[in-house]
């Protein structure tokens, strides 16, 4: 009933766009790569996954955002599936009235898009232009509200792939002996558009007591910012975090527990807000994820606007680029090198630094999953907006210049942040 073929693409290309508007960068590179249908099928089920946890640069650009559905929704060949936007940002049981999440705070900059403030305004907007076929999803975690399932009959809710309920054990550790050893374990949700299609992230689609074989696609749509001093920078690879459970909290010294003693991801790489024992645990988690789970179908980064020492907050850069690859390894690797670290000139953005912590995630990573961090194997098609032209190889650095803000406190953190690192 449904075609399954998928089409192959070398390993490790990387298509980039910049100097134009959000969308129209987008467009550039979908047009390049053959057009979505040649990713998207006719009766596909779409998960669009932002990240929705942070407002302005934290955030997927909106306008992009906005690009990539109509794109779907008008594919050539015509579409009869369904978009399903979502994320578990992990703000608490309503996370669309948060102030703290993209849906409902106001951006000052990252939207792009006329009268449309915020994740909620664009979601309302695509609602009304196609209906039933566009849905809004919220997972939301165990200690949120939501309920531990351990297949698509029971519902809506996460199945933990730790033995029990007739699950099967999915889980790692963290390398490291004695006391500080630590175990994760594999989490995803299962939920219901507003067409009333069954899905279960893993599995795909299910109606009537089985799964139907309709083919389930997932798109990573990623920021590309500076998270911490711990974790470094964050986009694509990091973005699976809105995926999974995480319900116990990020500090491992006080709970941190999913479910007996595994710790959900974040506890498991870190201690809170600071390193945790092995440098690439997170990276190593997300790539058993990838390999046991789901791996995306692509992968977009929208680096309108990039922060140098946050997620919401000057200073920033507006780069004017849109990334994309099969591949969140290779993309984050570029990502990182040529865009996010030359103008942070932070050493803990530098993937080729092995005092980095972004450096032993991408290469935990790449182990497991089979992502690409060898320059030499990986193609860049790089499209400027300024020359109209596209070119092969590597172009070197999107450097910008610094918007610095009107807050002291803001810049005094990025000067903190160069003196260390």
């Amino acid at each position: 009933m449904y075609n399954l073929n998928h089409p192959l693409r070398a390993p490790g290309t990387i298509y980039r766009a910049y100097g134009g508007p959000p969308g129209a960068n987008l467009q550039k590179l979908i047009d390049r790569m053959g057009g979505i249908q040649q990713y998207i099928g006719l009766e596909d089920v779409v998960i669009v996954k932002p990240n929705t946890q942070w407002w302005n640069q934290g955030a997927a650009n909106l306008a992009a955002l906005a690009a990539l559905v109509d794109f779907i929704m008008n594919r050539t060949g015509g579409f009869k599936g369904e978009v399903v936007l979502a994320d578990n940002c992990h703000r608490g049981a309503e996370p669309w009235l948060s102030e703290n999440a993209a849906w409902s705070r106001r951006f000052v900059r990252n939207s792009d898009v006329a009268q449309v403030d915020n994740m909620n305004d664009l979601s309302r907007r695509l609602k009304e232009k196609y209906g039933p076929q566009f849905t809004v999803c919220h997972w939301l975690d165990v200690c949120y509200g939501s309920r531990r399932v351990s297949n698509p009959a029971e519902g809506n809710g996460y199945v933990y792939c730790d033995g029990s309920m007739g699950t099967t054990l999915i889980s790692c550790d963290n390398d490291v002996e004695g006391e500080q050893l630590r175990s994760t374990i594999m989490t995803y949700p299962i939920f219901k558009t507003d067409q009333e299609t069954m899905v279960d992230f893993k599995n795909g689609v299910w109606e009537r007591d089985s799964f139907t074989g309709q083919p389930l696609k997932w798109v990573n749509f990623a920021a590309l910012n500076h998270h911490s001093t711990y974790c470094g920078a964050t986009s694509s690879v990091k973005n699976l975090f809105g995926v999974v459970d995480l319900s116990g909290g990020p500090d491992p010294r006080d709970d941190g527990i999913l479910t007996g003693d595994y710790f959900n991801f974040h506890a498991f790489a870190f201690n809170k807000w600071q390193k945790g024992p092995a440098p690439g645990a997170m990276g190593k988690a997300v790539g058993v994820f990838m390999s046991s789970i789901r791996k995306p179908d692509l992968n977009i980064t929208s680096a309108e606007w990039v922060g140098l020492s946050s997620r919401t907050e000057p200073p920033v850069v507006q780069t004017r680029a849109v990334l994309v690859s099969e591949d969140p390894v290779a993309l984050d690797y570029h990502a990182f090198k040529y865009l996010l670290y030359p103008n942070s000139k932070l050493s803990i953005h530098n993937p080729d630094d092995m005092t980095s912590p972004v450096y032993y995630d991408l290469v935990k990573c790449a182990e497991i999953s089979g992502g690409i961090l060898d320059e030499k194997i990986i193609t860049v098609e790089s499209y400027c907006y300024r020359d109209g032209a596209w070119h092969k190889g590597p172009e070197g650095p999107l450097k910008a210049k610094k918007i610095w803000g009107t807050s002291g406190k803001n810049i005094l953190k990025y000067a903190y942040l160069r003196m260390l690192h």
